[in-house]
Protein backbone atom coordinates (compact mmCIF):
# COMPACT_ATOMS: atom_id res chain seq x y z
CA UNK A 1 0.00 0.00 0.00
CA UNK A 2 1.50 3.41 -0.74
CA UNK A 3 0.76 6.74 0.96
CA UNK A 4 0.98 10.18 -0.44
CA UNK A 5 1.37 12.80 1.92
CA UNK A 6 1.66 16.50 1.31
CA UNK A 7 4.66 17.80 3.35
CA UNK A 8 4.57 21.91 3.26
CA UNK A 9 7.23 23.29 5.38
CA UNK A 10 10.40 21.68 5.31
CA UNK A 11 13.35 22.46 7.90
CA UNK A 12 17.00 21.10 7.11
CA UNK A 13 18.95 20.48 9.96
CA UNK A 14 22.88 19.03 9.12
CA UNK A 15 25.31 18.00 11.33
CA UNK A 16 28.40 19.89 9.36
CA UNK A 17 30.28 22.85 11.67
CA UNK A 18 30.69 25.13 9.05
CA UNK A 19 29.80 26.05 5.92
CA UNK A 20 31.21 25.21 2.70
CA UNK A 21 31.06 25.92 -0.59
CA UNK A 22 29.80 22.13 -1.70
CA UNK A 23 27.29 22.09 0.96
CA UNK A 24 25.85 24.94 0.47
CA UNK A 25 25.60 24.74 -3.42
CA UNK A 26 24.32 21.04 -2.71
CA UNK A 27 21.52 21.96 -0.13
CA UNK A 28 20.75 25.52 -0.66
CA UNK A 29 20.32 25.13 -4.19
CA UNK A 30 19.85 21.48 -5.74
CA UNK A 31 17.78 19.98 -2.37
CA UNK A 32 16.02 23.06 -2.48
CA UNK A 33 14.75 23.41 -6.18
CA UNK A 34 14.06 19.39 -5.59
CA UNK A 35 11.80 20.09 -2.78
CA UNK A 36 10.11 23.19 -4.30
CA UNK A 37 9.45 20.64 -7.24
CA UNK A 38 7.70 18.05 -5.19
CA UNK A 39 5.77 20.46 -3.75
CA UNK A 40 7.38 21.75 -0.46
CA UNK A 41 5.91 25.07 0.05
CA UNK A 42 8.47 26.56 2.83
CA UNK A 43 11.62 25.00 2.69
CA UNK A 44 14.43 26.42 5.20
CA UNK A 45 17.89 25.07 6.31
CA UNK A 46 19.48 25.56 9.46
CA UNK A 47 22.48 27.40 9.03
CA UNK A 48 25.86 26.14 10.69
CA UNK A 49 27.34 26.83 14.20
CA UNK A 50 30.49 28.01 12.44
CA UNK A 51 32.71 30.16 15.43
CA UNK A 52 29.39 30.93 17.48
CA UNK A 53 31.27 31.63 20.63
CA UNK A 54 28.62 29.19 23.04
CA UNK A 55 29.57 26.50 20.60
CA UNK A 56 33.14 27.42 21.04
CA UNK A 57 33.06 27.43 24.20
CA UNK A 58 30.78 23.85 24.67
CA UNK A 59 33.48 22.51 22.11
CA UNK A 60 36.94 23.68 24.17
CA UNK A 61 34.57 22.43 26.87
CA UNK A 62 34.20 18.79 25.79
CA UNK A 63 37.77 18.27 24.79
CA UNK A 64 38.99 19.07 28.31
CA UNK A 65 36.27 17.02 29.81
CA UNK A 66 37.90 13.89 27.57
CA UNK A 67 41.19 14.20 28.04
CA UNK A 68 42.86 11.62 30.47
CA UNK A 69 43.69 13.91 33.32
CA UNK A 70 40.60 15.69 33.41
CA UNK A 71 40.31 18.59 35.93
CA UNK A 72 44.05 19.26 35.29
CA UNK A 73 42.94 22.03 33.32
CA UNK A 74 39.74 24.38 34.19
CA UNK A 75 38.08 26.53 31.10
CA UNK A 76 39.75 29.35 33.35
CA UNK A 77 43.31 27.60 33.01
CA UNK A 78 42.51 28.16 28.94
CA UNK A 79 41.43 31.45 28.99
CA UNK A 80 44.13 32.23 31.13
CA UNK A 81 46.83 30.70 28.23
CA UNK A 82 45.32 32.56 25.48
CA UNK A 83 46.17 35.66 27.21
CA UNK A 84 49.21 34.57 27.01
CA UNK A 85 49.50 33.98 23.87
Amino acid sequence: MFFHMHIANLCLIHSFVSEHIETLEEIDVEYKELALESGIENWGRVPALGCEPTFISDLADAVIESLPYVGAMTASDLEAQQVLF
